[in-house]
């Protein structure tokens, strides 16, 4: 059998044993002292066992809490990103707005900027566009 088998077994008969003492002495019938020292057993290890299961669901109720901060926090980052690649996609646009459509293709876009109309100004212009957005 595994531990928790065994544990489980234990626990069954601890409660069996615990149920026949407290219907014993609910009848009025006097325990004697082994009976007594058993119902104290069962009773303080009940109490342990509620105790120790209350921890546990303490630590366990603390993780989730933490993982919650966690899914909050990387939710918000996602959302950022998504503004961020919006806001990025945004100003692509506009540069690609101030290229001439015959450029685009042919040359990567530093050279299709320099070179525009063999004119360096499309520097600013870029620049004025993305100061827009």
């Amino acid at each position: 059998m595994s531990r928790r088998t065994d544990r489980t077994a234990a626990r069954v008969a601890r409660r069996d044993s615990l149920l026949v003492l407290l219907s014993r002495a609910q009848r009025g019938v006097v325990l004697t002292a082994a009976e007594a020292a058993l119902l104290r057993a069962h009773v303080e290890a009940e109490v342990d066992d509620a105790d120790r299961y209350r921890r546990e669901a303490g630590g366990q109720q603390a993780a989730v809490r933490r993982e919650q901060q966690r899914t909050r926090a990387a939710e918000a980052a996602i959302e950022e990103a998504e503004q961020r690649a919006t806001a990025a996609e945004q100003q692509l646009a506009a540069v690609h707005a101030l290229l001439p459509t015959d450029a685009r293709p042919h040359l990567g876009l530093p050279n299709a900027v320099a070179y525009s109309n063999g004119v360096h100004d499309t520097y600013d212009a870029l620049r004025a566009a993305l100061a827009q957005h």
